[in-house]
């Protein structure tokens, strides 16, 4: 008896120890508060939040309509007679043209030179995810299966390359060349056009990626002959080493297996600087520098799949590529290609000169240039459009419901609405 009696004893002490706190909170005895939907406060919701969507709306229209706005096409079905020999049917052609863009009105700057698509679906769910963030931000570089199995499925290899970064996103990344040709005292600049967060912070080069410059070196090697970097011509050891690349790069095993090698060869490939914004300023025009990317006989990384617009020293940082990362909502979209920092006077001529390498012709697309002095564009005046759109309706709303309230007042708490 007296163990059931210590038994009894062992369990009121757990029950009590089970007990909530005597609080307000643990106790629910928390004041509360309930909005009473009367007539008045919904009217003046809806009268509230449409005045505030039409006025944002219409900020958005006004400045997307009061910019000056010019747009040449040159390729895809419309395009001018006299721009025919820009169109190109496949891709990567490298067809040459000349795109002037008439300036009829002042355009004080920043002036800025924009890219259009048309019939492009970068909003496309499949498309949205065909990329692997293992690659772009976490700098890691994945075998034949992962790449197969996830979400770059749709796009991981090219021939007996794996693609790196793969997936639809990145290799379908917009590689025209554009360069203002005339007038002479313009400069047409390719940086800060991507978010610095972007650039800096989500897309990061692979970890082993290397790269080394020597202002006093200037060695003779069959690996700076032009573009030999693209079909993998290795530099010698002696140049590699005189330059700094490290040894576990040096001897990561690609040689002998992919490109071509004159003697004593290490993993690393020289390149010769075009310098400007092509290399991100980070060279001179005409500089021999030497990089090393892991397993180039495995992999191919961006600078291989789009020598156009991506230096080899800059890869995935290239702001052109940030840019494009960066899905368009629409299937007709501009992106950001360059900026203008001078006063544009009327009647002046725009001689842009542009290498068209991007197909449009395979999915019945346009390609246009453009040139704004804003960065609003069609989708701004869509946004304001909506917003209008729904603002008017909640104005609409609390209107009838006012005129309703006004000649059909239902009195708050009138027990003859109570069903019995």
């Amino acid at each position: 008896m007296p163990f059931l009696s210590r038994s009894r004893r062992r369990q009121s002490k757990l029950q009590e120890s089970r007990a909530p706190e005597d609080s307000d909170l643990k106790q629910q005895r928390l004041a509360a508060t309930t909005v009473i939907g009367t007539p008045k406060r919904f009217i003046g919701t809806f009268a509230v939040t449409g005045a505030i969507l039409a006025s944002v709306g219409g900020a958005y229209v006004s400045r997307g309509r009061s910019s000056v706005v010019y747009r040449e096409q040159y390729d895809g079905p419309g395009t001018p007679p006299e721009r025919s020999g820009c169109k190109i049917r496949r891709a990567d052609a490298g067809v040459e043209c000349n795109v002037t863009v008439r300036v009829k009105e002042k355009m004080r700057p920043p002036v800025h030179v924009f890219y259009e698509i048309e019939g492009f679906h970068q909003n496309h769910r499949r498309y949205v995810q065909s990329l692997e963030w293992d690659q772009l931000h976490n700098r890691v570089a994945l075998n034949e299966r992962p790449l197969r199995e996830g979400d770059c499925g749709l796009l991981y290899e090219n021939k007996s390359f794996l693609l790196n970064p793969c997936g639809l996103v990145p290799n379908t990344l917009f590689n025209d060349v554009v360069s203002l040709a005339a007038p002479a005292s313009l400069e047409m600049k390719e940086d800060d056009i991507a978010w610095r967060s972007d650039v800096k912070d989500v897309l990061k080069q692979p970890d082993d990626f290397e790269w080394r410059r020597s202002t006093t070196l200037d060695i003779d090697d069959a690996c700076f002959e032009d573009s030999s970097y693209l079909s993998e011509t290795f530099c010698q050891r002696s140049t590699c080493a005189e330059y700094g690349i490290s040894n576990s790069a040096m001897n990561d095993g690609a040689v002998g297996r992919v490109g071509t090698c004159d003697g004593d060869c290490a993993a690393c490939l020289g390149y010769v600087c075009r310098g400007s914004y092509f290399d991100e300023h980070k060279c001179e025009p005409g500089e021999k520098v030497v990089f090393h990317y892991h397993r180039v006989d495995k992999y191919a990384y961006l600078y291989r799949t789009f020598p156009q617009v991506v230096s080899p020293i800059v890869g995935v940082n290239a702001e052109h590529f940030v840019v494009w990362m960066r899905p368009a909502g629409l299937p007709h979209f501009r992106k950001l290609y360059g900026r203008l920092s001078k006063t544009l006077d009327d009647d002046l001529d725009l001689v842009f000169t542009v290498q068209n390498n991007w197909d449009v012709s395979s999915f019945g697309g346009k390609k246009f240039l453009v040139v704004a002095t804003t960065d609003a564009g069609f989708e701004s005046t869509f946004l304001g459009l909506a917003y209008i759109t729904v603002g008017a309706i909640c104005l609409g709303l609390a209107a009838f419901f006012l005129a309703f309230n006004l000649f059909r007042p239902r009195v708050m708490g009138d027990p003859k609405y109570i069903p019995w």
